[in-house]
């Protein structure tokens, strides 16, 4: 192998400096690599664009089946390798006398997440309660096409609501670059 010294490097002709199909450049554990200029495709895991969005009307959620919240965003990734980070915060209420409430994210019309237990939030007792639940989920929705998100939700007993008392729940859509 041979070792070349240089403290700069210059295209011949052009601006650009092309590698073979196929060559692998390999930065040693320890190097520093700066970009003092626009870059695209290095690394991954970088934020692409950041999209949010509230909502603070209240609704009601039944016992039968799942309730759009209201709470919806969209997004459109810029590549098919883009996974998007979903990032909800939603406002619960709960009417005592036992109420729990279930909450899931969808994706256009395909639900994505569930809550990994019965309920969000379970209130046993005969008061009242007002939470604020978060969610995270990494989605991967091998698309290029505008996204929507929105949560829904369920009650399971009694009445329970999400943005009661005009209390705001957000949703944040992050795209995560490959």
């Amino acid at each position: 192998m041979s070792t070349i010294k240089v403290n700069n490097i210059q295209s011949r002709t052009g601006n650009a400096i092309n590698f073979t199909s196929g060559d692998t450049i390999t930065i040693p554990s320890g190097a520093t690599f700066t970009n003092n200029g626009t870059a695209t495709g290095f690394g991954g895991g970088k934020i692409g664009q950041v999209i949010q969005s509230s909502y603070s009307t209240a609704v009601t959620l039944n016992t039968s089946s799942f309730v759009d919240s209201g709470l919806t965003a969209s997004i459109t990734p810029s590549a098919t390798s883009s996974k998007i980070l979903v990032s909800v915060v939603q406002s619960i209420y709960l009417d005592g006398g036992g109420a729990g409430i279930t909450l899931r994210v969808v994706r256009d019309s395909t639900t994505v997440f569930t809550q990994p237990v019965n309920y969000a939030r379970y209130q046993p007792s005969s008061s009242n309660d007002r939470i604020f639940y978060p969610i995270e989920y990494l989605d991967s929705p091998s698309s290029t096409s505008a996204i929507t998100y929105k949560t829904q939700g369920i009650c399971a007993f009694n009445t329970g609501k999400v943005q009661h008392d005009s209390i705001t729940s957000t949703i944040t859509l992050m795209e995560v670059l490959a």
